[in-house]
C-alpha cells in the first residue's frame, strides 16, 4: 500500500471523541496526538511497507497516521459462553464488562466465572458487601500459584506485607473444579458439587461482535481481528493486541493505567528513533491465560511490548507451535511444566528460532534462584529435548524462554 497525494499524515491520531478523562486526555496531549477522526470511522488498516494506518471514515476521507489511539467503542463485544444450562439459572446474570447498573450484591452469594480483567477489577468490590464471592476458572483461563522467594528474612517480611495486601477485602472463593453446568439455583462442577448462588457474573473475556467487518480492523499482512482473536479473548491490559502494531485501546475499566501504559510505548518508540512497537506473544499469552483475582498492574512498556514486528504468521497457522506438557531441566534438576512454544526459520541467518512461555506446576514451583543462576536449560516434550535461554521471568510469575536449532517439539 503506498501513500497518495489525497491522504493527510499525522504521528499520532486519537480515534474517537477523547472523552475518557481528563488525566487521560492531558496524558495524550503531552505524549503529542495531534489529531482526533470523528466516530463514523469504516475502517483501519495497517501498511506493512511504511509502519502506518490508513483510516477511512463514512465519507471516505483517509488519513494515514503512524500510531493510532482508539478511545470509542472498541470492534469487540463481551463474551459469554455457552455453559450447559445457562438459560436455566433463575438468578440475576451479566458479563463484567456490561455491568447491570441496577445490580446490588449485598448479602447475595455470587458466582465469578472467568475471571478477565473486568470481572478481577471488581471482585474487591463485590466481596466488600457480598455474602460470599466464589471464582470459577474458565478456558483459557487458569489458576496460576505464585512462585515462592527463596527464604530471607527480609523476603519473608515482603511476602507477608504482599499477602496482606493480596487478600485484604478480597474474600473470595477459588473452585477448584471445573463447571459443568448451571443450574436453576446455583451451579455443579464436574466433581459433583453443588454450589447455591443468587447470582452469575461472566469474566470470559471478549469476541468479535457480528456487526463488525472485517475491515474494521486490519493489522500486519492482512491480519483481521477475527482472525487474530477466538472466544474469550481481550486485549493485554486492555491496550494492545498481538499482530496490530502500533495501535491501541483506552477503553476501560482503568483508563488512567491504560493510559500511562500506552505513553510509556510511545516514549519508548521516541527514545529509540522505532517506527514500529507491539505488544509481545508471550505477554498476551500469559495475560488473557492467567486468571485476574485483582487488577492488573501496569507493566514497563519494555517488559511487554518489542519494537519490531513479528510475523502475523503465528495466528495464521504458517508456524510451527506446541501448547502442552513439557519438562524443564535445571541444574540435573527434572521439573513438570505446561509450555506455548512456536517458531519459525529465520530468513537472516537460515536457522530455526523458537520462543515461549513456561508456566510451572502447582504441585512443583520452579526454582526461581537456580533458573536466575543457570539462565540456560532444557526442555523436553516427549523424546526430544533441546537447550533453552531463559529470557526474562514476567510479572506474572512465568518464564520467557528461547532457543536457537532443532525445537523440543515437531516440526511440521
Amino acid at each position: 500500500m503506498t501513500q497518495t497525494l489525497a491522504e493527510a499524515r499525522h504521528h499520532i491520531v486519537v480515534v474517537g471523541a477523547p472523552t475518557s478523562g481528563q488525566s487521560a486526555r492531558d496524558a495524550l496531549q503531552a505524549a503529542g496526538t495531534d489529531f482526533v477522526i470523528g466516530k463514523d470511522l469504516q475502517s483501519s488498516v495497517f501498511d506493512d511497507d511504511t509502519d502506518t494506518w490508513v483510516l477511512t471514515n463514512a465519507a471516505g476521507d483517509r488519513v494515514r497516521a503512524d500510531v493510532v489511539i482508539a478511545t470509542g467503542p472498541p470492534p469487540y463485544v463481551p463474551w459469554i459462553p455457552d455453559i450447559a444450562g445457562r438459560n436455566d439459572f433463575r438468578g440475576d446474570s451479566f458479563h463484567a464488562a456490561a455491568w447491570d447498573p441496577d445490580f446490588d450484591p449485598a448479602g447475595k452469594h455470587i458466582a465469578v466465572i472467568g475471571t478477565d480483567a473486568a470481572a478481577g477489577h471488581c471482585l474487591r468490590r463485590l466481596a466488600e458487601s457480598a455474602a460470599s464471592v466464589t471464582v470459577f476458572a474458565h478456558p483459557p483461563r487458569r489458576f496460576v500459584t505464585e512462585i515462592p522467594l527463596a527464604s530471607t528474612r527480609a523476603k519473608r517480611w515482603l511476602r507477608r506485607r504482599l499477602r496482606l495486601v493480596d487478600h485484604e477485602g478480597v474474600a473470595a472463593t477459588l473452585a477448584g473444579s471445573a463447571i459443568e453446568a448451571l443450574t436453576a439455583s446455583g451451579l455443579r462442577t464436574s466433581d459433583g458439587v453443588e454450589y447455591r448462588v443468587d447470582a452469575v457474573i461472566y469474566g470470559t473475556g471478549f469476541t468479535v461482535g457480528d456487526r463488525a467487518s472485517d475491515q474494521t480492523l486490519v493489522g500486519t499482512r492482512g491480519l483481521t481481528l477475527r482472525q487474530a482473536w477466538s472466544e474469550g479473548m481481550e486485549p493485554c491490559f486492555g491496550v494492545a493486541v498481538r499482530g496490530f502494531p502500533n495501535y491501541f485501546f483506552i477503553t476501560g475499566p482503568d483508563i488512567d493505567a491504560q493510559t500511562r501504559l500506552v505513553v510509556g510505548c510511545l516514549n519508548l518508540m521516541k527514545r529509540t528513533m522505532s517506527t514500529r512497537v507491539e505488544v509481545r506473544a508471550s505477554s498476551q499469552q500469559v495475560f488473557t491465560e492467567r486468571a485476574q483475582l485483582r487488577p492488573a498492574p501496569v507493566p514497563a512498556a519494555g517488559s511487554a511490548f518489542d519494537l519490531s514486528s513479528g510475523p502475523a504468521d503465528d495466528f495464521l497457522g504458517l508456524v510451527d507451535t506446541y501448547r502442552g506438557a513439557a519438562t524443564l531441566t535445571v541444574s540435573d534438576a527434572c521439573h513438570p511444566v505446561y509450555v506455548r512454544l512456536t517458531g519459525h526459520v529465520n530468513p537472516i541467518d537460515g536457522r530455526y528460532h523458537w520462543q515461549g512461555t513456561v508456566f510451572d506446576s502447582p504441585a512443583q514451583p520452579l526454582p526461581v534462584a537456580a533458573l536466575q543462576l543457570a539462565r540456560t536449560v532444557t526442555l523436553t516434550v516427549g523424546e526430544r529435548s533441546a537447550p533453552a535461554r531463559v529470557v526474562e521471568q514476567t510479572p506474572w510469575g512465568t518464564h520467557s524462554v528461547a532457543g536457537v536449532g532443532a525445537p523440543p517439539y515437531a516440526l511440521n
